[in-house]
């Protein structure tokens, strides 16, 4: 039940009871305060600004916080990464000496595996990272090096990178050496008896003679004359028989270079008998001049079917069977006697170079039959007249230039 005061109050100012006598501030009934709606929703948004700045700002503080420990953990963890990672290896030069033998065709892989081997590195890996950082690398040499045991593996390929870690055996051929002396030069730089040598030389069909000199009525039956002359390296442990075959490899490369076997042919005769030419040409021309005239006589005189009468294929005959070519009696038929013999003696009498090689093959032209020492320092006198020669010959012999 509702008093008379209570009434009066609901009747009067119904919204006297929800808001108060001071919450409308004198505004109309049923309407809000003026300016409050727009007041809150500014206030509002304010707030959610306030609220995003301090989320961005904590969400940043995070990351912040996340790579300054990131950092600072791979600060310390990083060396035990590398130090798994990266391959194993040795520091400093090593100790004591070691041989490796590098192989044509041998790749950063295999000189690794080889110095791995040997116990120059301590592991493959060390080896190809070292060449992988250094593009020299690819121009290690085929050969046997002397390095270190327990190398850093960037000084081992150092050593390698450096020509004077090469330990190679040289041996010099001179220009027109015969065989025999050959044999003793090889026994000698390799350290193996003459005849181990001797042997290996006499295996005429294991040394790889070129094909185009084997054919003919004429083929040959010694390794005479395809010895090129020249400065070898061997690698220490090359048998004898590697030895030649290194030297006919390098005539065989000069054959091509020359095309001394076509201009042989060219020439009407089999790259045998051009080869034979050559060898009397190095042993009977000191000087470039004289060597495509020499050439030139020993076809002229095989054309006229004389005997060749030179000299210094007695003289190799003699050598060949161990007696002194001092006492050589030029009267006594012969294999090599070519003052009784005709035609061109059975092998080369020597090994010939480049020079004598090239006159083979390109003879001079002329008409010349004779030559002999025409001065003291060994010019040759070439002449076609018979009298003109015997007069030379005397005159050779009493000026004591080395006539017979």
């Amino acid at each position: 039940m509702v008093s008379y005061e209570q009434r009066e109050l609901v009747g009067s100012d119904p919204h006297s009871l929800l808001f108060g006598p001071d919450d409308h501030h004198g505004e109309p009934a049923g309407e809000p305060p003026s300016g409050r709606r727009s007041d809150n929703r500014g206030h509002h948004r304010h707030q959610r600004r306030r609220r995003r700045s301090r989320r961005l700002l904590l969400l940043t503080l995070t990351v912040l916080a996340l790579i300054i420990v990131a950092a600072s953990g791979w600060f310390v963890v990083r060396p035990i990464v590398l130090n798994h990672l990266a391959p194993k290896d040795w520091a400093g030069s090593g100790t004591g000496d070691v041989l490796v033998k590098v192989n044509p065709g041998d790749g950063a892989d295999a000189i690794a595996q080889a110095l791995l081997k040997a116990g120059v590195v301590r592991t493959s890996a060390a080896f190809r990272a070292a060449a992988s950082a250094n593009s020299d690398s690819r121009s290690i040499q085929p050969g046997v090096y002397r390095v270190h045991k327990q190398m850093a593996a960037a000084q081992a390929l150092a050593l390698m990178l450096d020509p004077s870690s090469r330990v190679a055996i040289k041996v010099s051929v001179p220009e027109g050496s015969s065989e025999k002396k050959i044999i003793v030069m090889l026994a000698t730089a390799l350290g193996v008896p003459s005849a181990q040598v001797q042997q290996a030389a006499d295996d005429v069909g294991n040394l790889g003679l070129p094909a185009g000199y084997q054919q003919g009525t004429n083929p040959p039956s010694s390794a005479e004359g395809f010895f090129y002359p020249d400065t070898y390296s061997l690698d220490p442990g090359t048998t004898p028989t590697d030895a030649l075959q290194q030297m006919i490899v390098e005539f065989t490369s000069k054959d091509r270079e020359l095309k001394f076997a076509a201009g042989a042919m060219a020439d009407g005769m089999t790259p045998y008998q051009a080869l034979i030419i050559a060898s009397m040409i190095e042993r009977e021309a000191k000087f470039a001049d004289d060597r495509a005239k020499v050439a030139r006589v020993v076809l002229n005189r095989i054309a006229a079917r004389m005997p060749l009468g030179i000299d210094a294929t007695s003289l190799y005959g003699e050598e060949l069977a161990g007696r002194d070519p001092k006492q050589v009696d030029y009267d006594v038929p012969a294999p090599y006697n070519t003052r009784l013999s005709p035609g061109l003696p059975p092998t080369p009498i020597g090994n010939p170079g480049e020079a004598a090689l090239t006159a083979a093959v390109n003879p001079a032209a002329g008409n010349w039959l004779y030559y002999v020492n025409g001065d003291a320092a060994g010019h040759l006198y070439f002449t076609a007249d018979p009298k003109a020669f015997t007069a030379a010959v005397e005159r050779c012999q009493a000026n004591k230039w080395g006539c017979t």
